[in-house]
């Protein structure tokens, strides 16, 4: 077919119009995703915030009193954990245990991120893919029967390791995509040795500047918090993929050990304990026999009692907020009996931001 010059200048001035137009559809394009993406992120406010990690929600009045006082407007609420079944011994089966009980209605005022804790083993032992439904449905039914008001997130909580890594990650894309479907987005607990592995796929992370020590090492002096330990760390928080929120801890608990070997956890024993005797700072010695929580603590075992000094706390923080941007600062966790032991000022400190 032969064109005359007219019409050959015709063709590429309409060639000309629709590459612009093309160019400029993709550039609207690219600009409202930014724009939704810039409105997304607009719409999680950093605020203070708290985790509730007890089976039984209810709330004193000293504890509603924290929250209208520090002007908590988050609250991450443990619902379940997820372990092995031990009733089926030949065969892995994860099952809920602790599952909590609502005898208290949750405030309204409180946007409320439902969470899970998920025994790291799980992801070894078993194919977990099959469990992402159930768990997503779970966490739905429970939300929906206990009105469960202004949940638009969910955390998952687990110390996946380089050999759980792809399992775990793997998981956290199906329960994703299950959630997305109620408009809810997936978030991740992030502990400090995490800071150099991969990102998970999530929408936001929540490091846990507490448990920085070994518990389980006699030697250890504060297995909670130690602001050197964090230091370790810390430049790793600026390279890190994921945005980042930071839960600070105000518990305390009793370490309990016999011939240097950790046996357990001891939450409500307290140096005043008249079977107890000082040997050094904060190692104590049974010096009679007695059972506390069910358990035998015999003549001659120790006890490292342990504390979230509010120094150590304020050093860690020191380092890490240098490091983070628009982040929110968590406390872990809502309970009177720990919370008691600052002052309103410190609690006030650790919130700043």
């Amino acid at each position: 077919m032969h064109l005359e010059r007219n019409d050959v200048a015709i063709m590429r001035r309409i060639i000309l119009s629709l590459l612009t137009l093309l160019m400029l559809l993709a550039s609207c394009r690219q600009k409202q995703s930014g724009l939704h993406q810039e409105q997304k992120e607009q719409t999680r406010k950093n605020c203070n915030a708290v985790y509730y990690w007890r089976t039984t929600f209810r709330l004193s009045p000293e504890e509603r009193e924290f929250l209208r006082f520090h002007q908590i407007e988050r609250m991450y609420l443990r619902y379940f954990d997820v372990y092995r079944d031990v009733d089926f011994q030949d065969q892995v089966v994860p099952v809920p245990e602790a599952t909590l009980r609502f005898i208290d209605s949750v405030p309204p005022d409180l946007e409320v991120i439902p969470t899970v804790f998920i025994d790291n083993n799980l992801f070894r032992d078993c194919d977990m893919m099959q469990c992402a439904e159930l768990l997503a449905s779970r966490i739905l039914t429970m939300t929906e029967t206990n009105d469960v008001p202004n949940v638009s997130e969910v955390q998952l909580d687990c110390d996946w390791t380089q050999t759980t890594e792809e399992a775990f990650f793997n998981f956290l894309k199906k329960v994703d995509s299950l959630l997305k479907k109620d408009s809810i987005t997936l978030s991740a607990t992030i502990r400090l040795h995490q800071l150099k592995t991969k990102a998970p796929p999530v929408e936001r992370g929540v490091l846990m500047c507490y448990n920085t020590g070994s518990v389980r090492n006699p030697q250890t002096n504060n297995s909670i918090l130690s602001a050197a330990d964090v230091a370790l760390y810390a430049d790793n928080v600026q390279s890190y993929s994921l945005p980042l929120d930071a839960a600070y801890p105000t518990f305390s608990w009793a370490v309990w050990f016999r011939g240097n070997k950790f046996q357990a956890l001891v939450r409500n024993l307290t140096p005043e304990n008249e079977n107890l005797v000082l040997v050094k700072e904060n190692i104590y010695r049974v010096k009679k026999s007695f059972y506390q929580e069910g358990k035998y603590l015999s003549a001659g075992d120790e006890i490292r009692f342990e504390t979230s000094d509010f120094e150590q706390i304020m050093q860690a923080k020191k380092l890490l907020e240098k490091r983070l941007k628009d982040y929110s600062v968590i406390i872990y966790h809502l309970d009177y009996s720990n919370l008691s032991k600052y002052s309103r000022d410190e609690i006030n400190k650790i919130y700043a931001r």
